[in-house]
């Protein structure tokens, strides 16, 4: 496995955007003190935690949802604020409309916030496109990335460039052709994972943008837009940058060729300046038909900005770079904010791409949104005064219909700022769900719960079931599997924790049935054994109790007994996991029991 060295900054940006209890299990357990358990023979599990407690489950595994609005999935990440405050944020998509099989019609291109990139396909005309559903690229393209589809080797594909949260800025390139795209090689590898893991395979790691010989790493949260800026028939890039701490557009000039760009400390300019907005996602147009590009820039809360292009802003030159013997262009100030149906703030983190979606002549504008739906604001302007008095959402065909699922399980997917950010997770096409009845097999019965209304069913789908680290801190590693990465091996548990005794037995029991190879179940925690001081800090160990969960067709009942592993306090908080196998698998769960025994 290759590594790389992150710098510093980057580093504490990551930090500052994952709670403590992501470095350390001591955190979610020692903060919260252990309540006094329930009495020898009371049942731990309740409706709040056994999943018999539902919630809807949106279904977008065909890129579209219930009201056939196109509809990707999106989370959320904690992100430093124009006041200095780290909070929890939607994260929006982020499309684009291009050309992807050259037939002649524009085909929506979205990244979600969970590393997938969408495809949808246009099956209507030109000026008239229509969407029914869409597909994923089975690969990681890294949390919350923001693309821009690009011929950026010049072989006549499209190519996607890739700006991520983390701070590289890669591309992924085009293994097929014009009219037969093709992204990724293997099933279930991911082109990318973090600055730090990289596949073990050199073909399928993501060529990263250079400064030098150094990796571009300007910020996090970075948004590229690719285009000739000094028209010197080069492809240019423009970045926005994320966090409040690093809030500007910047222009990196191309020294190298076409077909092989080539960027430069000496060609890195300053476009525009957030003043103080975050999470800008540049994009150029023509706004005012002068025939200058422009500037329309998204940001956190919603404004989207407008920076006005002037001939100087390619010509002109700055003292440095008059030094430097070196073209620079003027800054572009501040134009105002654009409305889209008559508001300032259409959506939080909107993220607009300027395109002619109905090729009347005039620019149309493209949004994504926190909620994971596509907007289309028309223009009914003109060339010289847009105008964008209505946006409506983009309408597809649902076919994956919407679900229930456990209230408040943890449903294997890995989020940007918990769940061993830093230990290779990658995305995953997964369901975790509420279920009365389900088959397992044509031609097979049903499996019904075995008590309750529900039980629950997780499963892999669209045959992708993601990559990950198999060693996982505190969640182990599987069993009788010693490679260093596996694909499947999820992690889901019920929420809140298990206050138990020590030196108390405790029998765990539940129904399950396992398709694939043996799954495990562990209750773990990190017991503070002294007590931290103004000069030392606590000591931890790491205690845990767990057992393996054999295949079975049909439903098998499991029944455990064993013993508080605590070894210092007289109450402790335990935390249950179900650890999926590697490799595909279906499992089913019901009737969960945790009971103290008496004496």
């Amino acid at each position: 496995m290759n590594l790389r060295v992150i710098p510093l900054y980057i580093l504490l940006a990551v930090a500052a955007s994952i709670p403590p209890c992501a470095f350390s299990a001591s955190w979610y357990f020692t903060r919260k003190p252990a309540t006094p358990p329930p009495s020898a023979g009371t049942e731990y599990f309740t409706e709040e935690n056994n999943g018999e407690a539902a919630v809807p489950l949106g279904n977008y595994w065909d890129g579209v949802d219930s009201e056939n609005n196109l509809h990707v999935g999106v989370m959320s990440s904690r992100i430093l604020n124009d006041v200095g405050q780290i909070i929890e944020t939607p994260m929006p998509c982020y499309p684009n409309f291009v050309d992807m099989n050259d037939d002649g019609l524009k085909d929506l291109v979205v990244a979600d916030t969970q590393g997938f990139v969408w495809i949808y396909l246009n099956s209507g005309k030109k000026g008239e496109p229509k969407f029914t559903t869409g597909a994923f690229m089975p690969t990681f393209a890294g949390w919350v990335s923001k693309i821009h589809v690009c011929d950026w080797d010049d072989d006549g594909d499209k190519d996607i460039v890739v700006g991520t949260f983390y701070g590289d800025v890669v591309v992924l390139t085009n293994y097929g052709n014009r009219k037969e795209p093709r992204f990724t090689r293997r099933m279930g590898v991911p082109r990318y994972c973090d600055p730090a893991i990289v596949p073990e395979d050199p073909q399928e790691a993501l060529p990263q943008l250079m400064i030098g010989k150094k990796a571009m790493i300007k910020g996090n949260y970075l948004a590229p837009w690719i285009c000739d800026w000094n028209k010197d028939g080069k492809q240019d890039l423009i970045l926005g940058e994320g966090t409040y701490s690093a809030n500007s557009i910047r222009l990196f000039l191309n020294t190298g060729s076409r077909n092989k760009p080539v960027f430069s400390e000496d060609r890195e300019f300053y476009l525009a300046f957030g003043e103080g907005f975050e999470q800008l996602v540049p994009s150029v147009v023509d706004y005012n038909g002068d025939g200058l590009d422009d500037l329309i820039v998204g940001t956190r809360t919603g404004q989207i900005r407008l920076h006005k292009g002037t001939k100087k802003s390619t010509e002109g030159s700055d003292f440095v770079s008059a030094m430097q013997g070196s073209l620079a262009p003027a800054i572009l100030e501040f134009d105002g904010n654009l409305k889209i149906a008559d508001k300032e703030i259409f959506s939080p983190m909107s993220t607009p791409y300027p395109c002619d979606w109905n090729e009347d002549g005039l620019f149309d504008l493209l949004l994504g949104t926190p909620s994971g739906k596509m907007y289309i604001a028309v223009n009914k302007g003109a060339k010289t005064q847009p105008s964008f008095p209505t946006a409506d959402a983009i309408k597809g065909i649902d076919l994956e219909k919407d679900m229930l699922a456990p209230a408040n399980w943890m449903d294997g997917t890995a989020y940007i700022d918990q769940h061993n950010f830093l230990a290779g997770f990658c995305n995953v096409a997964s369901l975790l769900s509420c279920e009365k009845s389900v088959t397992l097999a044509p031609g097979s019965m049903p499996l019904m719960p075995v008590s309750g209304n529900s039980f629950l069913y997780y499963r892999y789908v669209k045959n992708y079931t993601g990559w990950m680290r198999n060693q996982l801190h505190y969640w182990g590693s599987i069993p009788n599997f010693t490679a260093k990465f596996a694909r499947g091996s999820r992690v889901i548990h019920p929420p809140g924790v298990f206050t138990m005794r020590l030196g108390k037995k405790y029998e765990f029991s539940f129904s399950s049935v396992l398709e694939g190879k043996p799954a495990i179940w562990k209750f773990w925690t990190e017991e503070e054994t002294t007590w931290a001081t103004d000069t030392e800090p606590a000591k931890l160990e790491l205690h845990e109790t767990m057992n393996v969960i054999a295949p079975s067709k049909g439903w098998a009942q499991r029944k455990y007994t064993f013993k508080c592993p605590s070894t210092f306090q007289t109450n402790w908080n335990y935390q249950l996991i179900f650890r999926m196998p590697e490799g595909e698998c279906k499992f089913c769960l019901d009737g969960l029991s945790l009971k103290e025994l008496g004496k």
